[in-house]
């Protein structure tokens, strides 16, 4: 019985730090997920205002 008094610390150390590295890499997982739909969302716009002005790319650098 004293065995298992001295791995419950650890075990549960364990356990939290599972969690806590899962709660990071599905926050990273989701934050990837939506900047790749802005991203999407901005080349979709971009290609619509450039498709709507002849073609032209508007919004070039003039070399300014």
């Amino acid at each position: 019985m004293e065995y298992l008094a001295v791995l419950i610390p650890s075990i549960g150390i364990g356990v939290i730090f599972y969690f806590v590295m899962r709660w990071i890499f599905r926050a990273d997982g989701a934050e990837r997920r939506a900047r790749a739909n802005a991203e999407e969302d901005a080349a979709n716009w971009y290609e619509s205002i450039k498709s709507r002005h002849d073609g032209s790319d508007q919004f070039k650098d003039s070399g300014q």
